[in-house]
């Protein structure tokens, strides 16, 4: 067994001072501690969560204190793609970076105000996402997080990064860079002093004056955001509540025997959308006075064929280091994230209209909820999901879609009611300005 000085000789070949502190005190905690809620029956979901519709409408203009934060560290490999997620395409020719950007356009120009746009990048997608925003016509701040090695799953010590590589250790490692590379302490002087923060592809999480202002009146720490947890929801973090204080709980917590509990809406009733919002000062004033010491997710792995652990945190994870946190329930609207071609095609799609850089709700649609869409492996991969659907279809009045196999449209067609589609044994082509209504083909 190494001893601690030998494990920080080796760390000192890469990291920096900082850097190797934070990623021993994240080995130290994961190391021969269970990272699983160890008390199950004492933890309950929370009653004292505020409801969007209760806050007042604000009596002031805030915006001069905001800061748009978008944790931009992913890249599309769920959906084929080798790039950063956030330029991946999603409506028309605009991709995530394009309508993020002209939201904070939007902002600026009604409200006469600087909002700066800050962007947390990993070291895959850093590159790309500058040379992308090259030439950005609002003010942008971007940083890039740590670079991590990965750790052997038995021993729990460091793997040369020459050969089993680096990793970002999870979008939790937000705070140290913040104050690290000085970007906290610029943005208090300039007078921005709240962040709205949250997933570059969740495209529903958008500035809000009302939460912007509960968070000023109020002076709010830690505001996270939650919606109402559907069957479509269950791998979903959570907050919950346990001697009065509320916590985030992930799925890779909670202890095996009760997964299905944390994945059904009768002990948790909401999950967390990742759209957080964080006074600046406080925090600041937290890190002066030691590490966050956030909860460490253990996240095993296989690297060319060896067994390994990646060390992460969460983001959401501080709600529970400051006091006078709030969760806040917020409609549906406010999560629509774009993880699949399932979500890409309800995005492209005519349910959808662009307004100032958001996605809103197409009017004509009657159908309060949108369509369940249901894709085989064939449709998976963006490039596959291009070559099937030369044009989206009207989903106005679809209710349910389901494809398997060869499937190709060939124009615009008209989606109503129940469709299911399988080309597994034989390619289906529809020509444009077909109409299928409660079909199966």
């Amino acid at each position: 067994m190494q001893s601690k000085k030998e494990i920080e000789n080796f760390l000192n070949r890469w990291l920096s001072r900082p850097q190797c502190e934070q990623f021993l005190q994240m080995l130290e905690h994961a190391q021969g501690k269970s990272s699983k809620v160890k008390d199950w029956s004492s933890i309950h979901s929370p009653e004292d969560l505020v409801d969007y519709d209760s806050l007042e409408e604000p009596s002031s203009n805030n915006y001069s204190r905001l800061v748009i934060g978008k944790l931009n560290g992913g890249l599309g490999t769920s959906m084929g793609c080798a790039g950063p997620k956030s330029l991946i395409k999603v409506k028309g020719e605009k991709t995530f970076m394009d309508l993020i950007v002209e939201q904070v356009r939007q902002l600026n120009a009604k409200w006469s105000k600087d909002i700066p746009l800050l962007l947390m990048n990993s070291f895959y997608t850093d590159k790309e996402t500058a040379a992308f925003l090259d030439t950005c016509d609002v003010p942008v701040i971007t940083f890039k997080q740590n670079m991590f090695p990965r750790v052997d799953a038995e021993s729990f010590l460091p793997l040369s990064p020459d050969e089993y590589g680096w990793y970002p250790p999870g979008h939790g490692d937000f705070y140290n860079c913040m104050e690290q590379q000085g970007i906290l302490q610029r943005l208090i002087e300039q007078g921005k002093d709240i962040l709205f923060m949250s997933n570059a592809d969740n495209l529903g999480a958008v500035a809000d004056s009302k939460i912007l202002n509960h968070m000023v009146e109020k002076k709010i720490p830690f505001l996270i955001e939650v919606t109402p947890k559907t069957p479509a929801d269950v791998k979903g973090g959570t907050l919950y509540e346990q001697e009065g204080k509320l916590k985030l709980l992930e799925i890779a917590q909670v202890p095996d025997e009760h997964i299905d509990e944390f994945c059904s809406q009768e002990k948790f009733s909401v999950f967390n959308t990742n759209n957080i919002w964080i006074n600046l000062v406080a925090l600041q004033e937290k890190i002066q006075e030691g590490p966050l010491n956030l909860n460490v997710i253990v996240n095993r792995k296989m690297i060319h064929g060896k067994p390994v652990v990646q060390l992460e945190t969460a983001i959401g994870s501080a709600l529970d280091r400051f006091a006078g946190s709030v969760g806040l329930c917020v409609s549906r609207d406010r999560f629509m994230p774009v993880k699949k071609t399932e979500d890409l095609f309800l995005v492209q799609s005519n349910l959808f209209n662009l307004d100032e850089g958001r996605l809103v709700r197409n009017k004509e649609r009657k159908i309060s909820s949108l369509p369940v869409i249901t894709f085989g492996d064939t449709l998976h991969h963006v490039d596959a999901f291009q070559k099937c659907f030369s044009t989206i279809p009207d989903l106005l009045e679809l209710e349910m879609l389901d494809i398997s196999g060869q499937v190709c449209f060939e124009g615009t067609a008209s989606l109503r009611g129940e469709v299911k589609l399988n080309g597994n044994s034989k390619p289906i082509i529809i020509k444009g300005g077909r109409r299928l209504e409660n079909e199966s083909i």
